[in-house]
């Protein structure tokens, strides 16, 4: 999943490419300001990208977290939650 959302292949994650790599998961509800925090959070040595370290310390609550966002928008639809 790194790999994927890595599109310039420099080993960092920047906050265009996190938004992408959300968005292309379905997470549209995510503004611009989201991304940042979620950018800001997991960015521990501050500066301004996130390395893999990084990203897996951080992504799986917030895939967890908007996972669930999602399960709960198209849920219904798909026959998931009754």
């Amino acid at each position: 999943m790194y790999k994927v959302a890595d599109k310039n292949g420099d080993g960092k994650l920047d906050n265009e490419e996190v938004q992408e790599a959300l968005h292309s998961l379905g997470f549209s509800w995510l503004k611009e300001k989201q991304v940042a925090g979620i950018l800001k959070r997991a960015d521990q040595d501050e500066n301004g990208v996130i390395d893999y370290q990084e990203f897996v310390s951080e992504a799986p609550k917030t895939l967890k977290t908007n996972l669930v966002k999602l399960a709960k928008k198209n849920g219904g639809e798909l026959g998931f939650l009754v």
